[in-house]
């Protein structure tokens, strides 16, 4: 008993600031939730789908492959609509969109009809995240945003993965699963439209493009394109791995729930770690993980339950947790006007990973077999510890400690934000008030 009050005391000490952070984001976090649980839900369902009406396997692939295309297209252009109309407009109109495009596989099925559709679901997809991820990073400090983009990331993993658990729902006329989508999406709205976080005051509509960002921060932006390849190659190759290595399908289920569970828990711990250290720093020994790591992980899948579980949770968690330090490095270093538009091009990065990374890594695969899966994720970490080491020696860094943004609330109601602001018309009153006694 007198072992476990302490440890219960600190534990509560942990999760007091988390607490702190999540309350007046719970809105933004359901809107999230609910979001990532409505795509990945027709992500698999259309899969599913599409090899029951005998669509080859190649063909599946390229047609919910579009899907990343339209990520990019939206990377490129949709910053433009949401700093005219806003975060919450335009993350209405985006989901009103995907939602409609859901009922529309209903209708008729080809393959070039679904490939379009999945092309402009990428890009209502895409221009949502870049809504939720420049408002959540507006909203953060320097102090909390590894925190608050890890609790960000912890909270995609969990709406996809109930997403999947949707699947069993009965379907028997191939209609239902498309409105539980839809119905999805239509709650999502109802969080993030009624939320009173305030979205970024957007004054300046200033330029960015990709080589300006890389001056800003190299190590940002070239962790976002490897993190893409990392993520891609897991989810895309991650089971093919599996079975040529040996590993029955149980097996092979279990290497990737273990994977996918290791980048989960880990978010929340390395991202509390980064606020208090260069992230730079923190980005490099997490690659360095990766090239240490992933050539051992062929050595132990085959020696048990406990050993697979183990070296694919460790995998895991080098693999996913890059993108979201990168992200807070980077938004560390611009300030509010930058934002939406960082986020778009840091998609993108992501995005152009996930794409490359798959096709090159399995042509490494088949010219010389499974192992290739794993070496080819450490040398691209090893590459980028390199890369990152090259920077961090040779140029320091330079943070934006305050943004325009108000910090986050203490409390949801808008009366009591706008008594909390110093530019309130009760401040203004007393200052005429004490100029008149002057």
């Amino acid at each position: 008993m007198p072992v476990i009050l302490p440890a219960m005391s600190r534990l509560s000490e942990y999760i007091k600031p988390v607490e702190a952070l999540i309350s007046p984001l719970s809105a933004f976090f359901a809107g999230t939730a609910l979001t990532c649980m409505g795509y990945a839900l027709l992500t698999s369902a259309l899969s599913l789908r599409m090899d029951s009406f005998g669509v080859s396997p190649s063909s599946i692939g390229l047609i919910l492959s579009l899907y990343y295309l339209g990520y990019i297209l939206a990377s490129m252009s949709a910053f433009k609509i949401i700093n005219k109309v806003g975060h919450i407009r335009a993350f209405s109109a985006y989901i009103s969109f995907f939602s409609a495009l859901a009922l529309a596989h209903i209708f008729y099925f080809s393959p070039f009809t679904w490939g379009i559709l999945r092309l402009a679901e990428g890009y209502c997809i895409g221009s949502s995240m870049m809504c939720l991820e420049s408002w959540l990073n507006a909203r953060a400090s320097n102090k909390n945003r590894g925190l608050l983009m890890s609790l960000y990331m912890v909270t995609t993993y969990l709406g996809s993965g109930t997403g999947q658990l949707l699947l069993n729902i009965p379907d028997p006329e191939g209609v239902t699963l498309y409105v539980a989508v839809s119905v999805i999406f239509s709650v999502a709205l109802i969080p993030v439209s009624l939320t009173a976080l305030p979205v970024p005051n957007i004054t300046k509509k200033k330029k960015m493009k990709l080589v300006d960002l890389y001056k800003i921060s190299p190590v940002g932006v070239v962790g976002c394109l490897c993190s893409g390849v990392f993520v891609g190659a897991f989810y895309t190759l991650g089971t093919i791995y599996a079975k040529q290595s040996g590993l029955d399908l149980a097996q092979t289920s279990l290497f990737m729930f273990s994977g996918i569970i290791g980048g989960m828990c880990i978010q929340i711990p390395l991202g509390r770690i980064s606020d208090f250290f260069d992230r730079r720093f923190v980005i490099m020994w997490v690659c360095g993980g990766m090239f240490v790591v992933a050539p051992w992980v062929h050595l132990f899948i085959h020696d048990g339950f406990v050993p697979l579980m183990g070296a694919a949770f460790i995998l895991g968690c080098c693999t996913f947790v890059v993108y979201p330090l990168c992200v807070s490095h980077v938004n560390d270093r611009i300030g509010d006007d930058d934002r939406v538009k960082a986020s778009g091009m840091l998609i993108m990065l992501q995005s152009i990973g996930m794409i490359l990374g798959p096709v090159l890594i399995s042509a490494l695969m088949e010219w010389f077999g499974a192992i290739s899966f794993l070496l080819s994720m450490s040398a691209i970490a090893g590459g980028f510890v390199l890369f990152a080491f090259h920077f961090i020696a040779r140029h320091d860094v330079a943070y934006v400690a305050v943004t325009p943004t108000q910090p986050l609330p203490a409390d949801q109601t808008p009366a009591f934000h706008a008594l909390t602001t110093d530019d309130t018309l009760l401040d203004k009153a007393k200052g005429i008030l004490s100029e008149k006694k002057h």
